[in-house]
């Protein structure tokens, strides 16, 4: 678990909890769809889980996927 002091993406995210942190800033609703964490991750009393995700973890949000093959077609 990394605890949240809700600022930076989730690769920085990624990064924190990688190298054992401990903490990192996050907004998860104010830049949608491209910020946040992957579809079904909760903030729980300030922390969240890592799921086990390939690469930084974008390709756990359904809309920003989406949003990026939208762009490529």
């Amino acid at each position: 678990m990394v605890a949240l002091a809700l600022h930076l993406h989730q690769m920085s995210l990624n990064i924190t909890a990688g190298l054992g942190l401990g903490g990192n800033e996050s907004y998860p609703d104010l830049f949608q769809p491209c910020d946040s964490f992957p579809d079904g991750v909760k903030v729980i009393d300030g922390h969240i889980g890592i799921p086990e995700l390939p690469v930084v973890g974008f390709e756990g949000k359904f809309d920003f996927v989406k949003m990026m093959r939208g762009l490529a077609e």
